[in-house]
């Protein structure tokens, strides 16, 4: 195995899931938030929770993406391990990568709409929690996202694969027919010589 085309592909991802983080918070839709006086947080129109939801399935559809993204950068970078080792690295790298970028999403989240005060009255732009205390569920489901989609993605390449060794390039079963090959050439060439040989006296007769 080569380490470094591991190395490679491993901080490829990892600038990937940066990547998926940051178009989250630019594509999530932002809630709005009132503080009331009494520190009571409501929101500001009834198209708020929906809002939520939204910033979900974008965070969802984003990590499938992921997940796709690992499948295919495992199968054609990591050429040597395909297998049961590439699939242990896809599943492995797929649920690491989905809990890096929940907790950027909500960092960069909190960057664009700023934090939500609740001892200050007011008027704010709030972000969906994804991670931990989630608003709209456990967080756990969304590790699933990329893991799921990379499974199914890795094991279409090796289905689709024409070689029996998954293109690793040790497959050993065409070098015995090469040697048979080989072999039927050199008897051939005994043969020849000995038919000369045979017919050359025949000649001088």
């Amino acid at each position: 195995m080569n380490i470094r085309r591991v190395i490679a592909v491993v901080v490829g991802l990892l600038a990937a899931t940066f990547v998926v983080a940051g178009l989250w918070a630019w594509l999530a839709p932002a809630v709005n938030l009132v503080v009331e006086r009494h520190g009571e947080v409501q929101f500001a129109t009834e198209l708020d929770p929906a809002k939520m939801f939204d910033g979900v399935a974008v965070f969802a559809f984003l990590t499938m993406g992921l997940g796709a993204l690992i499948a295919v950068a495992a199968w054609f970078g990591l050429r040597s391990s395909r297998g049961l080792g590439g699939l242990f690295f896809v599943v492995l790298m797929s649920i690491a990568t989905s809990a890096i970028a929940l907790d950027l999403a909500g960092r960069f989240g909190r960057m664009v709409n700023g934090d939500v005060d609740a001892a200050v009255p007011g008027t704010y732009r709030g972000t969906t929690n994804l991670w931990m205390a989630n608003d709209l569920g456990p967080s756990w489901v969304l590790l699933l996202c990329a893991p799921t989609v990379a499974l199914f993605v890795y094991l279409a390449c090796a289905l689709l694969s024409s070689h029996a060794d998954l293109g690793r390039g040790d497959d050993q079963s065409a070098q015995p027919s090469v040697q048979v090959l080989a072999e039927a050439g050199t008897e051939d060439r005994g043969v020849a010589a000995v038919t000369s040989g045979d017919a050359e006296p025949q000649t001088r007769l």
